[in-house]
């Protein structure tokens, strides 16, 4: 090394031992101000979690979050659920609430027996129906064909119709129950005449009418027509005249004709066969039409595709309001009692 370069290290060398010395005698010098006090006692036993406040903590997160999910459920929810809904929404004529099917008795094939002592909330549903009907002759001369129609499969066309028509014959009156729907023939599935001749076998001009229409066992009053066999040109068969003809023939003979029809929009069968209707009949399924439907709903009302239009709700809980199935009046106690006793 050179004499400049040993002497700047010997400079520094001092200088940082200095600095060792004076941090030394400043720690040396500066009193601590920490004093213990008191020393510190233990149980010997853990202090959490504590058992009280655990258990407080569970029970509010159960009761919390099973309501958090009913309300997130309903509010996501845009279902049918009450007749208030279809209120709110549309002007279309109110018939009634039919129960829901599983707290009815259902007889053979879904349909349902009507109950001849008159304490079955079902059974006082449809004749509350069957009063509010004699209303809808507001807009028509006669009130004899009454088409029943959905907008969709599983709304209970086929159930209402043949109950309705059904509680018309225990009234005394002469009811003919059709079954239009000549592609499914969900009507004539239930009643076993599927393979018969029937409304398809007609309108091809190969039976008269006499020969297709059916005594049901049940009611005296109800005859049926079935669908007949399956066509490959179901449209075509029912814009034939045959169809008018036949209606025709039958308001002669009988006081009521039910149609059992096809969905409304899926097809065109509907459409089609609306022009026979004095009464079209939707059904609108408890859980099963949206909300969000309804405008539609009334977009068809207000611009008459479906000629005299009414709603029946269907599927409605007997529980559900407290008396009955929903009417108030208390209806519905026979089956209350049959449970009690």
């Amino acid at each position: 090394l050179t004499p400049c370069q040993q002497q700047i290290k010997q400079e520094l060398y001092l200088y940082l031992l200095n600095k060792r010395e004076e941090n030394a005698l400043s720690l040396a010098i500066t009193e601590s101000n920490a004093r213990v006090i008191e020393t510190g006692k233990s149980s010997g036993e853990p202090t959490g979690p504590v058992l009280q406040s655990m258990l407080l903590i569970g029970v509010m997160i159960g009761l919390a979050l099973p309501a958090a999910i009913l309300i997130l459920v309903m509010l996501f929810d845009t279902r049918i659920r009450s007749r208030r809904d279809i209120e709110d929404a549309t002007n279309v004529p109110f018939l009634g609430e039919i129960p829901k099917h599983s707290e009815t008795k259902v007889a053979k094939g879904g349909v349902l027996l009507l109950d001849n002592a008159g304490d079955n909330a079902a059974t006082e549903a449809f004749r509350i129906v069957r009063t509010n009907m004699t209303f809808m002759k507001v807009k028509t001369e006669t009130l004899q064909v009454i088409t029943v129609s959905s907008f969709g499969s599983g709304a209970g066309k086929t159930f209402v119709s043949t109950n309705l028509s059904a509680s018309f014959a225990k009234a005394g009156k002469r009811v003919l129950l059709i079954d239009l729907d000549i592609r499914k023939g969900t009507l004539s599935h239930h009643l076993s005449q599927r393979k018969h001749q029937g409304i398809t076998s007609y309108l091809a001009g190969h039976v008269e009418l006499d020969d297709i229409i059916q005594k049901d066992s049940l009611y005296e009053n109800l005859d049926t027509i079935p669908a007949g066999p399956l066509a490959p040109n179901p449209a075509e068969l029912l814009l034939s005249e045959r169809l008018d003809q036949m209606i025709a023939q039958l308001r002669n003979r009988y006081d009521y004709i039910f149609i059992d029809n096809v969905p409304y929009g899926a097809i065109a069968d509907a459409a089609i066969t609306n022009r026979i209707a004095d009464l079209t009949i939707f059904i609108v399924r408890v859980g099963r039409l949206d909300r969000r439907m309804l405008p539609d709903l009334e977009k068809i009302y207000q611009s008459g595709k479906l000629n005299n239009m009414s709603l029946i709700l269907n599927g409605v809980s007997l529980h559900q309001h407290g008396y009955g199935y929903g009417y108030g009046y208390g209806y519905g106690y026979g089956e209350k009692k049959k449970k009690k006793s």
